[in-house]
């Protein structure tokens, strides 16, 4: 398992307008820190911004997810394809 801030595949982020605006509201309210003269959260969020924006419209994870490892969509043999016992 690989460690992420944000799981950038996840179905919730398939949606253009949705990145578009979880972006916007990132860089936003690094602006608003800026503005407000706060030296470190500006870094912070200047930071999480980047990281945001590689990880919608860059990195190409979204809208990509992993394969199935629990099984789920596997369906049993069927009788009398020669895979099992038969007696």
């Amino acid at each position: 398992m690989r460690w992420a801030l944000a799981d950038f595949s996840h179905p919730f982020f398939n949606s253009l307008v949705r990145r578009i605006v979880i972006f916007c509201v990132v860089a936003g309210w690094t602006v608003v820190e800026y503005l407000g003269g706060s030296q470190g959260w500006t870094l912070f969020f200047l930071a999480l911004t980047a990281y945001t924006g590689w990880g919608f419209f860059l990195s190409g994870q979204v809208g990509t997810a992993p394969p199935d490892e629990g099984g789920a969509g596997k369906q049993p043999p069927s009788a009398g394809d020669g895979s099992g016992d038969e007696r």
